[in-house]
């Protein structure tokens, strides 16, 4: 709603919405217009002064249109650079945040603030989501107040704050968008931003071939990640071709068939394996799913073929996982398989065995891990998930993980849009493709890849929830038109009484 817009129907003794609104904003700027000069010249850091101001527009931006924070904050999931706050010093490491993370907290602030002024705050949307959320964040704090009280050596509660600080991040994101997109004729412009920024990115990947040795995201601080780019990359694909095969007209098929391709370049040149085989049972999850086979029939004649179509350095890097002469001897389960594997492979297998050992080492350990942060491993979600929280906070995880597959074959199953059944798709897809890449990497801690998949999964709850109001209207509905009306009253001699309000004209 904007500020001076003059609402009308409103009653007697009623107060406008605006004349509310707007003496609170000018109040808040005005604060902190004074605060943000004070901080300027106490710390003088321009970066930081810059991102504040950034944030108040961005604030008093949302509280107007609550699309406005939305659609900034699409933006700012894979465009935003990092601010420097402490640099190092004394061997310490440099304290640096993502403007992004700023920004989830403005936002959210103002999503809240103006869904109080058109009172329809509440925490959360339902969904089965929410318990599995619940679930799992409270083993991870119980699990975290256990290390602090046992204050391992090899826990950080810095380190470990800051870890339960982004995640928390992550389900603001999801709480908030889902509160904000209630209808599938609102999906159509953050879906629109969500592949634009996508294109951006590609195009930045596409144009970095050649000059570095994988392919990564934009503004990345100390060395690339393509396994990130990856991971991102996988999730928009797998919504490009859930919206492909559900578009009714040829002409968008071809567009989101088209932003498959477009996505599928830099997503090669990651040579991220994990990210090659998340994007592979992603493909597969969809067209099981949507019973559309011709999928399943390109994706084999692609690795039938793979080895002449591929470039040089996505079979290189295919083939490097298995070495002849030199690598590491793979054993699993204190078996020896006879197999050479490079060391990246290696270190994925070899993770297990830390965990093995950790869980062994107690009751506490095996049922919740040494707390979030310790013995931070990179190469496996599943195995830092076992360290942190153990096996309770494994099974809350599984358990979450099953509430988001649920809830997206659910939305996809009873909505009718086909744009909504087209991201539900892709989303059911995209879960089921970060549950794989999860083996080679922590995907569900990765920002880059949590914000846009917790966006597009809290679209997914919106959609479901709007398929469920529209199949309760039509069953009230029907039930309305199969009860008979009432049969009139009859006077003492058998004839109907008139109607109530209908006198007789003797």
């Amino acid at each position: 709603m904007a500020f001076f817009r003059s609402e009308r129907g409103i009653g007697r003794g009623e107060v406008a919405e605006s004349q509310l609104e707007v003496p609170i904003f000018a109040a808040f700027m005005l604060v902190s217009s004074v605060m943000l000069v004070a901080q300027h010249l106490v710390l003088g850091n321009d970066s930081l002064t810059a991102a504040l101001a950034i944030s108040m527009v961005v604030f008093g931006g949302t509280v107007v249109r609550v699309e406005f924070g939305l659609f900034i904050l699409l933006i700012a999931m894979l465009l935003s650079p990092e601010i420097e706050l402490r640099p190092a010093a004394n061997g310490d490491r440099s304290l640096n945040i993502r403007y992004d993370d700023l920004l989830i907290i403005v936002i959210f602030i103002g999503v809240m603030i103006k869904l109080t002024f058109e009172g329809r705050l509440a925490l959360w949307q339902p969904s089965p989501i929410n318990s599995g959320i619940v679930a799992y964040f409270a083993v991870c704090v119980f699990a975290t107040l256990l290390a602090y009280e046992r204050s391992l050596p090899a826990w950080d509660k810095r380190t470990a704050f800051f870890v339960m600080l982004k995640m928390l991040e992550f389900y603001l994101i999801f709480f908030m968008v889902a509160h904000s997109v209630r209808a599938s004729k609102d999906l159509r412009a953050p879906i629109g931003l969500f592949f634009i920024v996508m294109l951006i990115v590609s195009c930045y990947g596409i144009y970095s071939i050649g000059t570095t040795p994988r392919v990564s995201a934009p503004f990345e601080k100390g060395g690339t990640e393509p396994n990130t780019l990856g991971g991102y990359l996988v999730i928009c694909l797998c919504v490009a071709l859930g919206l492909a095969l559900q578009a009714k007209k040829i002409r968008i098929k071809c567009m989101y068939f088209l932003l498959v391709s477009a996505g599928f370049i830099p997503l090669l040149y990651t040579l991220s394996r994990a990210s090659y085989v998340a994007l592979l049972v992603g493909f597969t999850v969809i067209a099981l799913m949507s019973r559309k086979y011709f999928i399943l029939a390109v994706i084999a004649l692609l690795l039938a073929s793979s080895t002449l179509i591929m470039p040089t350095a996505v079979i290189e890097r295919v083939a490097y996982t298995i070495q002849e002469d030199g690598g590491r001897e793979l054993v699993v389960a204190g078996r020896d398989l006879g197999v050479n594997v490079d060391k990246s492979t290696y270190e994925r297998v070899h993770v297990w065995r830390k965990v093995g050992f950790i869980l062994s080492l107690g009751p506490q350990f095996f049922f919740f891990g040494g707390g979030v942060s310790w013995e931070s491993v990179l190469d496996s979600q599943y195995a830092r998930v076992l360290l942190e929280t153990g096996v309770v906070g494994l099974v809350a995880f599984v358990f979450l993980l099953f509430q988001v597959l649920r809830t997206t074959r659910q939305a996809y199953r009873w909505t009718e849009d086909w744009m909504a059944r087209g991201i539900a798709l892709g989303m059911f897809g995209a879960t089921a493709a970060l549950i794989v890449h999860s083996f080679g990497t922590i995907s569900f801690l990765i920002v880059r890849i949590m914000e846009p998949y917790w966006f597009m999964i809290a679209l997914t709850v919106s959609i479901r929830n709007e398929a469920i109001i529209i199949h309760r209207l039509r069953h009230l509905a029907r039930k309305k038109a199969a009860t008979p009306p009432p049969a009139p009253a009859k006077t003492e001699d058998g004839v109907p009484a008139l109607d109530a309000g209908v006198t007789s004209a003797g």
